[in-house]
C-alpha cells in the first residue's frame, strides 16, 4: 500500500511538472461577446511605383573586337581618371533608340498596415474590464476591396513582411508557416525541466508561432495572421502586389541625336524622330484620389487573471471577437499617370509643339524623358536662318502652322512642361 502511494503522488508530480511549461495556452478559457472597439487597423502608408524593365543594352564585352577598341577609346578621352574609367568599363550601355519600356498600365504597389490594440489603462484595475497587460491579438483577417466599377486590378502578390518573417510570394494565393526553434528561455519562461527522480529533463522545441495565409481576386486582397504561443499581432504588417489599369495607347517621341562634339558648346544636332505607342491608364471618369475600403475581423485574447506572469499556461482567458471596416485612400490621380513631357508655353494646348508626317496627320510632341525633351529645345532655340523647321520627313508645328526659326526667337516663354 505504501509503494503504490509513492507511485501515485509520483505520478501526479510528473504530470503537474509536464502541464507546467508552455506547451499548455491557458488554465480556463471561454468566448465572451463581440466588442469592436478593441482592436484597429490602419493603411500606414502607400507607394506607387512602376512595374518596368530596363532598357535593353549591353557591356563593352558583348561588342566586337573592333568595336571595343573603338568604345575604349572614347571611355578614355571622357574618363581621364583612372577610376572613373575602369568604372566605366562594366557599366551596361542601352542600345541606340532604345524605348525603355512600352506598357505604363502595370504598376506595384506597397503597403503599410497598422495593427494595434485600443488601450485602456483607466480599466486596469476593474475586475470587471476588458484590458490587462497581458492581453494579445490572436488572430486577424483582413480585406482591403478595390471599386468595383474602377479601372484598377489586383494581379500578383510580390512580397509579404511582418516583424517574424519576411516572404516573397508570387502566387495568387499562398500559406506560410513560421517556425520557432528555441533552447533555454523562451519569453521569460524556462523551457528546460528538471525532474525529482534523479535524472533531468530538457525539452527542446520546434514550434509554429504564426500561421499566415493570403488570397488575392481583381478587386480585393485578404490576409490572414492567426498568432500562437505570446505572439501578439500587434505591429506593421507590409504587402507588396502588382496591379494594372485600363489602358489606351498614347503616342510618345523617341529623338535621335547625332554625335557630340566634346571641344563644341552648341547642343547635338537632332538627326530624327522616332515613334512609338505605349499604353497608358485610362483616366476618364478618375478621381483625383482611388480610396479602397478596408474590413478586418479578429479574435482578442483577454487574461481575466493570471497576467502577472509571462507564461501563459496559468491564465483564465476569455476571447472577443469584433469587426472593423472603413474607407482609406490609396493614392492620388498624379501618382500612377504618365511622366511625359512637352514643349510648349503653357497657356494652352493649342500652345505645344506638334508634329505632322507625310500623311499630313498631325501628333503631339511629347517624350518619356525630361532630358530628351530638354535637349530637343536647346536645339530648337539654336535655330537660324528662314524657313518651316523638320527633321527628316516631319514638320514642326506650333498653333496649328509651321514652325519656324523666328518665331522662335521672339518666343521666350517656351519651355519644358509635364503633360499631365
Amino acid at each position: 500500500m505504501k509503494k503504490l502511494l509513492i507511485l501515485l503522488c509520483g505520478g501526479c508530480m510528473l504530470i503537474s511538472q509536464m502541464g507546467c511549461t508552455t506547451v499548455k495556452r491557458f488554465r480556463t478559457v471561454s468566448y465572451k461577446s463581440r466588442d469592436d472597439t478593441l482592436v484597429d487597423l490602419d493603411l500606414f502608408s502607400t507607394q506607387l511605383t512602376r512595374d518596368e524593365a530596363g532598357p535593353a543594352g549591353g557591356t563593352l564585352w558583348d561588342l566586337s573586337a573592333g568595336a571595343q577598341t573603338q568604345f575604349v577609346q572614347i571611355l578614355d578621352r571622357r574618363y581621364p581618371n583612372n577610376g572613373q574609367f575602369i568604372e566605366a568599363l562594366g557599366r551596361e550601355y542601352p542600345e541606340a533608340w532604345t524605348l525603355p519600356f512600352d506598357d505604363l498600365t502595370e504598376k506595384k504597389l506597397r503597403m503599410v498596415f497598422t495593427i494595434r490594440k485600443r488601450r485602456d489603462y483607466t480599466n486596469l484595475n476593474d475586475p470587471s474590464g476588458r484590458f490587462s497587460p497581458a492581453d494579445r491579438i490572436e488572430y486577424v483577417t483582413f480585406r482591403l476591396i478595390l471599386p468595383v466599377t474602377g479601372p484598377l486590378r489586383f494581379t500578383r502578390w510580390n512580397r509579404f513582411a511582418t516583424e517574424y518573417g519576411d516572404f516573397e510570394i508570387a502566387d495568387i494565393t499562398f500559406s506560410r508557416n513560421l517556425l520557432l526553434e528555441a533552447e533555454g528561455e523562451l519569453a521569460g519562461a524556462d523551457i528546460s525541466s528538471r525532474g525529482t527522480f534523479s535524472r533531468n529533463e530538457e525539452q527542446v522545441m520546434r514550434s509554429r508561432f504564426l500561421k499566415l495565409n493570403g488570397a488575392m481576386d481583381d478587386k480585393w486582397i485578404e490576409i490572414q495572421e492567426e498568432g500562437t504561443r505570446e505572439t501578439d499581432l500587434t505591429g506593421n504588417v507590409m504587402a507588396d502586389v502588382a496591379l494594372s489599369f485600363e489602358g489606351f495607347p498614347e503616342r510618345i517621341t523617341v529623338p535621335v541625336f547625332t554625335a557630340n562634339d566634346p571641344d563644341s558648346s552648341r547642343s547635338p544636332e537632332v538627326k530624327t524622330l522616332i515613334f512609338n505607342e505605349v499604353l497608358v491608364p485610362r483616366m476618364e471618369n478618375v478621381p483625383d484620389t482611388i480610396k479602397a475600403t478596408l474590413q478586418m475581423e479578429y479574435i482578442y485574447r483577454h487574461v481575466q487573471s493570471g497576467w502577472k506572469t509571462y507564461q501563459e499556461w496559468d491564465d483564465k482567458v476569455e476571447y472577443y471577437s469584433g469587426k472593423v471596416e472603413k474607407e482609406v485612400p490609396l493614392f492620388p490621380r498624379r501618382d500612377y499617370l504618365p511622366e511625359f513631357f512637352c514643349l510648349g508655353t503653357g497657356m494652352s494646348e493649342n500652345d505645344t509643339i506638334k508634329v505632322m508626317g507625310m500623311n499630313a496627320k498631325v501628333y503631339p510632341l511629347q517624350f518619356v524623358s525630361y532630358r530628351d525633351a530638354s535637349n530637343v529645345l536647346d536645339w530648337l532655340l539654336n535655330q537660324e536662318g528662314e524657313g518651316q523647321i523638320e527633321v527628316g520627313r516631319y514638320t514642326l508645328l506650333y498653333k496649328g502652322a509651321p514652325l519656324g526659326a523666328e518665331t522662335l526667337t521672339g518666343n521666350k516663354k517656351l519651355r519644358v512642361m509635364p503633360v499631365y
